[in-house]
């Protein structure tokens, strides 16, 4: 497994990528039509996001590869900061590809000045990723307001 920065050449493969991920993590039984929604907009949105990032000074971009294979991403805002998006295969659960992104962005962050404070959220019901984050030194502070699927916030303490 391989950890690089992020290039252009990675965008055909951000939105299929996302939506095998959100499809893994975001959906529960009786979620509802505007949820559904919701994660459609979401993974159309992540090549855009994606994208953007890569041409901003303001983030860091970083993927997982393994025989030129992407196992996922992360998106890292310096000024905020947070871990805007990370996202893993599926396929790629228990690799160490999660692990390695989360430690590129944060040395990434770190360079900026970020140690901690660093902000992030999640589904509020993706036990599997909160207790990921929480072996980063990540808590729960709270609901974030106005979701259509419960998400809570995430932050990493001083």
């Amino acid at each position: 497994m391989q950890i690089r920065k992020g290039t252009a050449d990675d965008l055909s493969l951000i939105r299929d990528l996302t939506k095998r991920a959100t499809d893994s993590t975001y959906f529960i039984e009786g979620m509802g039509d505007a949820a559904a929604k919701t994660v459609a907009a979401y993974v159309a949105k992540s090549t855009d996001v994606f994208q953007h990032a890569l041409g901003s000074d303001n983030h860091s971009v970083y993927v997982a590869t393994a025989d030129e294979h992407l196992l996922g991403y992360v998106i890292a805002i310096h000024e905020s900061p947070e871990i805007d998006w990370i996202m893993v295969d599926p396929a790629s659960h228990g690799t160490g590809a999660g692990k390695a992104l989360m430690i590129a962005a944060l040395d990434a962050l770190a360079e900026h000045g970020a140690r901690s404070n660093v902000r992030l959220t999640v589904v509020a019901h993706n036990e599997r990723a909160k207790a990921f984050y929480r072996k980063f030194g990540f808590l729960v502070t709270g609901p974030v307001p106005d979701r259509d699927i419960p998400t809570v916030e995430m932050q990493r303490a001083a």
